[in-house]
């Protein structure tokens, strides 16, 4: 910075006691030198050296001046050292905020790696299903999925999501057919409800546009995950994320219902600040996290399910 290059060409001149000699150090002429101490010493309204044909002397004002300008650029080469070190080593807390069972199952393995990666860093992962400021929460990465509100964070698209509707196989049996979103309303709807949520809300897409069905049902909780348990104990319909119900679709504990409806084009987003007041160690744990995310198995399938339409 300016202020940086008047305190260094002082500190060359004290330390030389001459002006030319400091020019020919620093690699620029010696009137610069003369008119950038002159503008430093108007700055500061005293005088820094006493002036001679034959030499330069510091004055008390510039001896002490001098001191504290050695003591700020020492601490400027230490803080500088400490980043390089920083970028092999990366240190410090990360706060990631998650969606439950994202978060359960998939985050939390991933930052398990990274700590070993990077053993200098402290991850605390926060996994819900409520809404969360960001801000308030003092959040430096936040996992989001579905359609997002607009937001002054900046948003990382990391991999494809997809939303299915799902119930179990005896609750089908017992329960009248479902072969459009409109006949939920005669069905036993299991939603993720807290302060502001609008889960009750599903999303289907019909004719080409996204359209919201209210649903409705006796049994509501703050975590996806019970509400998985309680698709798979044949209490009611399920839509969630196919990041969130992969393993209850796996070995048919919960079947997909309502394919030709589920909404397309949704992805697994990261959310951080802007990038002046972004940490080192948050870019690193965010590329982490879009490269094993993408080679994750649930990624492949889901891929593959958009494409087809069914699971195998």
């Amino acid at each position: 910075m300016h202020a940086v290059s008047d305190i260094d060409i002082f500190c060359r001149v004290v330390e030389l006691e001459s002006f030319s000699e400091a020019g020919r150090h620093l690699r620029i002429s010696t009137a610069v030198v003369s008119a950038r101490i002159q503008k430093l010493e108007d700055k500061l309204g005293v005088r820094l050296l006493n002036r001679t044909t034959r030499s330069v002397g510091v004055t008390e004002a510039g001896a002490l001046y001098y001191a504290t300008c050695r003591e700020v650029t020492e601490r400027l080469r230490e803080t500088e050292a400490h980043l390089e070190y920083m970028k092999d080593k990366p240190q410090g807390i990360i706060k990631i905020s998650a969606p439950y069972a994202l978060g359960r199952r998939v985050i939390a393995p991933l930052l398990a790696q990274f700590k070993a990666a990077y053993p200098y860093v402290e991850c605390r992962l926060d996994v819900t299903d409520r809404t969360v400021n960001l801000v308030d929460d003092q959040i430096d990465l936040a996992i989001r999925q579905g359609i997002l509100p607009d937001s002054s964070w900046i948003m990382r698209r990391l991999v494809p999501d997809h939303r299915i509707t799902a119930a179990s196989p005896v609750y089908l049996d017992r329960h009248s057919p479902i072969t459009h979103p409109n006949d939920l309303k005669m069905h036993q709807c299991l939603l993720l409800r807290f302060a502001g949520s609008t889960r009750f809300h599903w999303q289907f897409q019909i004719n080409g546009r996204v359209a919201y069905h209210t649903v409705q049902g006796d049994l509501d909780s703050s975590s996806s995950e019970i509400l998985t348990a309680w698709a798979v104990a044949d209490l009611g319909v399920v839509q969630q994320s196919l990041w969130s119900l992969s393993h209850a679709l796996d070995g048919q504990q919960l079947v997909p219902i309502l394919a030709p409806y589920e909404v397309t084009g949704l992805h697994i987003h990261a959310l951080t600040p802007e990038r002046k007041s972004r940490t080192l160690k948050v870019d690193l744990l965010l590329d982490y996290l879009e490269a094993h995310l993408q080679a994750h198995p649930i990624t492949q399938r889901v891929v593959h399910y958009q494409q087809l339409g069914v699971l195998e």
